[in-house]
């Protein structure tokens, strides 16, 4: 039987052989399996950019993750606690369990000491991620974003590739630090910021603290932000600035999605994220209804019950496929 242990074996390089062979089946035969192997897989690429710390304070960190874990408590997000003994210790809380450094630290430290390629960090739906930057600089990775970082900055510049949402708390330096997205290039030198720059959404970019500047690719517009204000980017490129209350924007971290007088048809994108689930509108004509509210700890159909209160609905659930369809009553 294959479980976590074996794709951690697999992905540090400590399997060989046959049972190689039988791993790589199993992984792509099972679905909950491929999941596991992404999970890890991005964890163990993350690990590989981050510095050194002592066994004492691993352990410590270990004892204290373990006393707050409770056994029959179900975690609706995952999130990835990394530490390092050799850059390469590693936890990850999966629901009720515990994937611990003892599987990792194995693995010599040579053979991470010399990889120089990108490092990626893919949050699947229904999961969030915190990652730590080579330069000390923290990051926030939303459901459904991927973010791409070197394992060292170069003197020039501090650049990361975003795609999706993630809350940034950058290290003050004389090195700028751009984050690279489809639509334009946010640059700061030290503060904290949002980014949401989803395929499938309008592309916003709201500061807390500091200052940034913000360059549209699609027309080469630049715009200088401050605190509370958000400038956000429509399909023809024309860019907009605004005062907004910066929490509605950043609350996601703490694991409150906020909506105000959204459309339903963006709150279903943010639904669709958040729970891990598809969502199909089958009345076109109820996508403009606006909504108003947050969740927090609800449940996927308590928010729809919440969204049923607004307008009426209909809504059937395919447990097989994890597909809801909603239409108007």
């Amino acid at each position: 039987m294959t479980g976590i242990e074996d794709i951690i074996r697999l992905i540090t390089g400590n399997v060989s052989g046959d049972r190689k062979a039988e791993i790589i089946t199993r992984v792509k035969e099972d679905k909950q399996l491929r999941k596991d192997f992404a999970s890890v897989k991005n964890a163990w690429a993350l690990s590989s950019s981050q510095s050194g710390m002592p066994e004492s304070q691993v352990e410590n960190s270990y004892r204290t993750l373990r006393e707050k874990m409770h056994p029959q408590k179900t975690i609706f997000t995952v999130r990835l606690y990394l530490w390092t003994k050799y850059a390469a210790v590693l936890f990850i809380v999966f629901g009720a369990g515990i994937l611990s450094h003892k599987y990792i630290s194995s693995v010599k430290s040579d053979r991470l000491a010399v990889n120089h390629t990108p490092t990626e960090v893919v949050v699947p739906a229904g999961q969030t991620a915190e990652v730590n930057l080579p330069d000390g600089s923290h990051v926030w990775l939303n459901a459904g974003s991927s973010l791409v970082f070197p394992v060292s900055f170069n003197n020039s510049e501090r650049d990361v590739h975003l795609k999706g949402e993630a809350f940034f708390q950058v290290k003050k330096g004389k090195i700028p630090f751009i984050v690279s997205t489809k639509y334009g290039d946010v640059k700061v030198l030290g503060t904290s910021f949002n980014v949401c720059a989803f395929d499938d959404s309008q592309f916003q970019t709201t500061l807390e603290e500091g200052v940034v500047q913000f360059t549209g690719k699609a027309r080469n517009q630049k715009v200088t932000l401050e605190p509370g204000q958000q400038v956000c980017v429509a399909e023809n490129g024309q860019m907009q600035v605004r005062q907004v209350e910066t929490n509605r924007f950043t609350s996601w971290r703490s694991g409150v999605i906020v909506f105000e007088k959204e459309p339903l048809r963006s709150v279903i994108q943010k639904l669709e994220r958040h729970f891990a689930i598809t969502i199909n509108l089958e009345d076109k004509t109820i996508g403009d209804i606006r909504f108003t509210g947050s969740i927090e700890n609800e449940t996927l159909f308590e928010v729809l019950e919440y969204i049923n209160m607004t307008k009426p609905i209909q809504y059937s659930y395919d447990k097989k496929l994890k597909q809801l369809t909603i239409k108007a009553k």
